[in-house]
């Protein structure tokens, strides 16, 4: 499931190691991966054999003695949390680095168990909601949407206020505790380094027919399925007013990037046509995607991204984020 898959590959990576670059990103994705098996290995531990079953979906030959395996899954198991405090300590910035090497790198035991049971909490509560808005005909939207912790609330008011101007009337909630326990749990246990990389609360808003949920590496919308895509077509407009960013690749980040440049300067005079040196540089980037290689995904979202600012650029709105009409003119319109 792609919540489950950004889980891993966004935001806990992003709320452990903070920004990466594409290298760092799948081996430090490679970290969460492994610390996530963790719990197995504690089985191992205690019934070598069966945890040798789980993992490799073959028994053990009885002819290999039990205390080898188990001698080797003890040494995983003291192993991997030293890697992931190794992993953190490195990608920690200086002026944050407190206490003794010894001790930060200690700190890869509480981030693994976190991790462990953030990932066992999502692992079963999303199956769950999966079901449950089956149930009551809701859909579900992953959105990937990647900003700082300095960031994320301005991200989330901007989100909430195009959604509420359309009517929706979203409302901030705290949200129910399977939503929250996962960045909770980390930010918990993984300390003054990690929630430096990691929102305190977590933006929660909802309405009658909508949830708006908002982690460090995306957003979920959760509703009416027609209301649903429209809300998301909605976001996708007002993103790039903020500082997220919808692409991963970091070829496409630093695109996305320089598009982001231009609408600041566009939004200081917004609803006028943009000026020439502004059109010289979107043209620009129009250019350089030419050659851009990058998945499909980012590509795309930046080709959306340069029309959306073309448009502007030209005088001309949005296509979705428009007023909604009045109670006198929808009633006039009606027949």
């Amino acid at each position: 499931m792609a919540i489950l898959k950004r889980f891993w590959r966004g935001w806990a990576v992003a709320a452990l190691f903070g920004q990466t670059t594409r290298r760092e990103g799948a081996l430090l994705s490679l970290v969460v991966v492994v610390a996530l098996a963790w719990p197995i290995l504690l089985v191992g531990i205690v019934a070598p054999k069966i945890a040798v079953q789980m993992i490799a979906l073959v028994p053990l030959p009885d002819g290999v003695p039990s205390w080898i395996v188990r001698l080797g899954w003890t040494g995983l198991a003291l192993l991997i949390p030293l890697g992931v405090g190794i992993a953190v300590s490195v990608k920690t910035p200086l002026a944050m680095r407190h206490g003794s090497g010894i001790g930060r790198i200690l700190r890869g035991f509480p981030i693994t168990v976190g991790l462990a049971a953030a990932f066992a909490i999502i692992f079963i509560s999303v199956p769950v909601m999966r079901v449950a808005a089956l149930v009551r005909r809701r859909e579900s939207a992953d959105i990937p949407l990647i900003m700082t912790a300095s960031a994320y609330h301005e991200v989330a008011a901007k989100i909430c206020e195009v959604l509420n101007r359309q009517g929706l009337s979203l409302q901030a909630v705290e949200p129910d505790w399977w939503v929250s326990a996962p960045m909770r749990l980390l930010t918990w246990l993984g300390g003054e380094a990690l929630r430096s990389h990691v929102p305190t609360r977590l933006a929660h808003f909802v309405t009658d027919d909508l949830a708006l949920s908002l982690y460090p590496s995306g957003l979920v919308l959760r509703g009416n399925p027609a209301l649903l895509t429209w809300a998301h077509g909605l976001v996708a407009e007002a993103v790039v007013h903020t500082e997220g960013l919808q692409t991963t690749d970091p070829k496409a980040q630093a695109l996305e990037q320089r598009l982001r440049s231009l609408w600041r300067r566009y939004d200081l005079e917004p609803g006028r046509p943009a000026s020439a040196d502004v059109a010289r540089e979107l043209e620009q980037i129009t250019r350089d995607l030419r050659t851009l290689r990058v998945d499909w995904d980012d590509w795309q979202v930046l080709y959306r991204q340069i029309l959306q600012l073309g448009r502007a650029a030209h005088g001309e709105r949005q296509l979705l984020d428009v007023a909604p009409p009045s109670p006198d003119q929808a009633d006039r319109s009606a027949p």
